[in-house]
């Protein structure tokens, strides 16, 4: 449950858009009423209609990892990548989604991807950093983790990055 809170809290951070150009998104999303299958309903409407709309595509996929859906997810992520190869929300999200489906192995590898196409982006090495901590790799672990304090030095994901690090100290590391 607390791995579902942290993660919970890397898609908030990461927000809800797909790309960092968030000044010329053309579609704003206000479901703030709605339960979120009639959310995900709506979504695959437009989608339907426009499937090459990244940001319709990057919040149905978020509201399926949201919601547990993490097979759903992972589907509309692939597709947003496809729509968008360089977005590295939708890679570091979609390693997420990979992670809760039991493949840290292709999460890592879309993580590296996330951060080879933005070297900064923070959100990314987190995610790095927690999914080898929770596969007990945490000599590892500990340079994204550092890579996180250096770019958010004393924001939350640098917290997170610190509450992680101490994990990894927790074992014996040298």
């Amino acid at each position: 449950m607390k791995k579902l809170l942290i993660i919970s809290i890397l898609l908030a951070l990461t927000g809800l858009v797909a790309c960092e150009d968030k000044a010329n998104q053309q579609q704003v999303f206000d479901f703030s009423n709605q339960q979120p299958s009639a959310e995900i309903k709506q979504l695959e409407t437009i989608i339907t209609k426009n499937p090459g709309n990244l940001n319709s595509l990057s919040y149905l996929a978020d509201l399926y990892f949201e919601a547990g859906q993490y097979n759903e997810a992972l589907q509309v992520y692939d597709k947003a990548i496809a729509v968008d190869p360089a977005c590295s929300d939708c890679f570091n999200d979609r390693g997420l989604a990979l992670f809760y489906l039991g493949d840290a192995s292709a999460a890592l590898e879309s993580f590296d991807t996330a951060v080879t196409l933005r070297p900064g982006f923070t959100q990314a090495w987190l995610s790095k950093g927690f999914v080898l901590t929770s596969e007990g790799r945490y000599q590892e672990a500990i340079a994204p983790l550092n890579r996180v304090k250096e770019l958010d030095t004393t924001g939350t994901l640098a917290q997170q990055a610190d509450q992680y690090l101490a994990e990894a100290a927790g074992k014996n590391l040298p």
